[in-house]
């Protein structure tokens, strides 16, 4: 595969040189090798600078054959959804034909701003982003990370942040065990976390592998317990990690770090044990009247530019994405998890006063380790703002970040376990 031929000395000495995954990436970063650092740092220090790079000085264009060959190694419905934004599969290899064949461009490269008007230019009747975006897949432009075996995120097309909507651009592709690329979507990833959350809530040791691994990941760039997870949940792991570097990158475009789309993406994957262990799942939910309310019971998404009625149907896991609730047609269509935080944060709070009442010695101890010892209202949002801030950080020692991951797991359980408790306790108060 093509890759930028431009990355500093220093970047270079930061990537493993060794084609792998489906699309047979050169230009890996390894994940292993940053173990000792926080995700935050290693976003900081590595990840976001190969993005820079890329969008500052581009990369050439695929072949029609690395095109053809990629559309076997991604997953079915990147597939379809690529040849769909084509037209088909011939229109989509006569782009790039004509695209390698113009004159005017030399060498033949690309960047992400100007990508989209240069396919435009020779056939306008396609989706010059959505195909953009692909190509640049199929040629590894970005940052490419390898958390384990069989398991790569495509970080692609990011920009940098010095150009107005840079937090825009941007898709990530997560590949595991179980399935090849994917745009690793908020929707489909809170469909599989609700599946693997609950499908292997007996399975003894399982989801807490998943949610210790995902903790070490982030305190310590640490994902060597992917080997204890089952293939499904090695999936979905690296889909949050996708998911959570895409957001990250877009966190640190504007220079100050806050808690945004990557702390709601963190803070709802860690309630998934509490509706795991839910009879019934209820959610806190706020109608199209606004009026917020803890039930099992939701209506089904629209964007605020719709005026069709919701049907009402049982709660999901997915519903913590929705979109904007907004009518003005420049915001009405914008979707996503961090829509529903004043929701999942209420809910937060009201897990961290349960278990504060009967095991406060757990919470306590939680609270000293990522909260300085002073009381936390929300143990959740509390976690996220120990990773995600400008005062995390760079490192910690091997023993903490395996203590956090260990006991903020066994939070995370006894959470589950007690879920129907927390529920008619909250419904009663209602």
């Amino acid at each position: 595969m093509n890759k930028i031929l431009s990355l500093s000395i220093i970047l270079m000495t930061q990537l493993s040189v060794s084609g792998e995954g489906n699309l047979n990436c050169e230009n890996l970063i390894d994940f292993s090798e940053y173990k000792g650092q926080t995700y935050l740092s290693f976003m900081k220090s590595t990840v976001k600078p190969v993005m820079d790079t890329y969008a500052r000085e581009g990369y050439e264009l695929p072949s029609v054959d690395a095109v053809t060959l990629a559309l076997e190694s991604i997953s079915s419905r990147v597939t379809w959804k690529v040849k769909k934004n084509a037209r088909s599969e011939k229109r989509l290899l006569s782009l790039v034909h004509d695209l390698n064949a113009e004159q005017s461009f030399t060498p033949n490269k690309v960047n992400l701003y100007s990508f989209p008007e240069r396919i435009a230019s020779v056939d306008s009747g396609v989706n010059r982003y959505a195909i953009s975006t692909f190509l640049g897949l199929v040629s590894c432009a970005g940052a490419i990370v390898k958390y384990a075996p069989e398991n790569y995120a495509y970080n692609i097309h990011y920009g940098t942040g010095d150009v107005s909507k840079d937090e825009r651009t941007g898709r990530s592709f997560g590949e595991g065990p179980t399935r090849k690329a994917e745009d690793a979507s908020d929707k489909n990833y809170l469909k599989d976390l609700e599946e693997f959350t609950t499908e292997f809530k007996e399975e003894q040791g399982k989801v807490e592998a998943f949610y210790e691994t995902l903790i070490q990941s982030l305190v310590n760039s640490d994902s060597s317990g992917y080997s204890k997870i089952p293939a499904f949940g090695q999936t979905l792991l690296t889909d949050f990690l996708a998911v959570y570097t895409a957001e990250q990158a877009r966190n640190l475009m504007d220079g100050h770090i806050s808690l945004h789309w990557d702390a709601a993406l963190l803070e709802v994957t860690l309630l998934a044990a509490f509706h795991s262990g839910q009879e019934e799942l209820a959610m806190y939910f706020t109608n199209t009247d606004r009026e917020m309310s803890f039930t099992s019971l939701v209506q089904h998404q629209d964007n605020g530019c719709s005026e069709k009625e919701r049907k009402t149907r049982s709660a999901a896991m997915y519903d913590y994405w929705q979109f904007s609730k907004s009518t003005n047609t420049e915001h009405c269509r914008r979707s996503g998890i961090n829509i529903t935080k004043r929701e999942f944060r209420k809910l937060g709070k009201e897990i961290t006063t349960y278990q504060r009442r009967i095991n406060p010695e757990l919470v306590i101890k939680i609270e000293k380790m990522i909260n300085k010892g002073k009381k936390s209202r929300n143990l959740f949002q509390t976690l996220s703002k120990f990773f995600i801030s400008s005062k995390t950080a760079d490192s910690f020692t091997e023993s903490f970040s395996q203590e956090l991951s260990l006991i903020f797991t066994e939070f995370l359980m006894e959470v589950r376990d007690n879920a129907n408790f927390i529920t008619e306790e909250i419904q009663a108060q209602q």
